[in-house]
């Protein structure tokens, strides 16, 4: 399962790092986020950042959890996809 790593800051504020993952569940495709932190463990589950996003497609699934991401922060830069 692909695992999207993104730099996500506030102007003045220290980066912080998020994690997506995309999933396929029977019929849809389902997006969920982790906060990590500087040594790559998670810090935050999924549903204290935001709600779980359903797509049709995976990159629906994952546009829709960037979408939240883009909105709650200045700046938005995807770093790497991990295969995990």
């Amino acid at each position: 399962m692909p695992f999207h790593l993104y730099r996500a800051c506030k102007h003045g504020d220290r980066p912080q790092w998020f994690g997506i993952r995309v999933a396929f569940d029977e019929d849809h495709w389902v997006s969920t986020c982790v906060e990590i932190d500087d040594d790559g463990r998670e810090l935050r589950s999924a549903d204290d950042i935001a709600p779980r996003f359903f797509g049709v497609t995976a990159g629906q699934a994952h546009r829709r959890m960037v979408d939240v991401l883009e909105d709650t922060f200045d700046e938005v830069v995807a770093a790497e996809v991990v295969h995990v």
